[in-house]
């Protein structure tokens, strides 16, 4: 199997994967026939399955541990070619039969941080929705167990920085008396707010008016 998959978020990747399978049968048949045939070796007939499928994985991560469990659901198409052995007639064996077919994929697996690459193992099944066999049945399944190697391509993603602290205020930006002077130029810290002051936020002497006699 090999594929092309992307992690979309910190838990959820997708890939595309396309699988081939070919096994050799080559099992005894036992009592289908009278001895002493009854014990025949069937060889070059196999089970060859093809198949493309898009697989979503939701892992279970946690800073805690270099390795996160998973579970796997895909759907696909997926040709088969039948070589199971069935008896047609006492001199031969029933015709391969070929078929494209939707294909579901489910399983649980694991995968390891090796540093560069990853480790994967997984089992599962597949569901082939094939209804072309001798008795029309509605599908077949089999099951896997593999390991795979993941190679990321393109730098890893790394965390953003955390942004900067806020600069740290200085006198020049306090007013502890709120008298309009900063604190680097006030020379009377305590002045009252409101009150006149100059420049250098000492108060300042305030001139009133002399009263003007009433006339009327």
């Amino acid at each position: 199997m090999v594929g092309l998959g992307k992690m979309i978020t910190p838990h959820i990747s997708i890939d595309a994967e396309l699988w081939h399978s070919n096994p050799d049968v080559a099992s005894g048949v036992v009592g289908a026939l009278p001895d002493p045939v009854s014990d025949i070796n069937v060889v070059e007939r196999n089970w060859e399955l093809m198949s493309l499928s898009v697989v979503g994985r939701y892992h279970f991560t946690s800073e805690s541990r270099s390795w996160a469990p998973y579970l796997a659901l895909g759907i696909g198409a997926q040709e088969h070619h039948d070589g199971t052995i069935v008896f047609t007639t006492p001199t031969g064996f029933n015709e391969s039969r070929t078929g494209t077919d939707v294909v579901f994929l489910g399983g649980v697996g694991a995968t390891w941080d090796l540093g560069y690459p990853y480790l994967r193992a997984e089992a599962g099944v597949r569901v082939d929705t094939d209804d072309g066999g001798a008795d029309h049945e509605d599908n077949f399944v089999d099951g896997y167990l593999g390991f795979e190697f993941l190679f990321p391509i393109g730098p890893e993603a790394t965390p953003a920085p955390p942004p900067p602290p806020p600069p740290a205020k200085t006198c020049a930006d306090l007013d502890d008396d709120a008298d309009g002077v900063n604190n680097c130029d006030d020379k009377c810290p305590t002045s009252e707010a409101g009150s006149a002051v100059g420049p250098d936020g000492c108060p300042v002497p305030v001139e009133e008016p002399e009263p003007k006699a009433f006339r009327g």
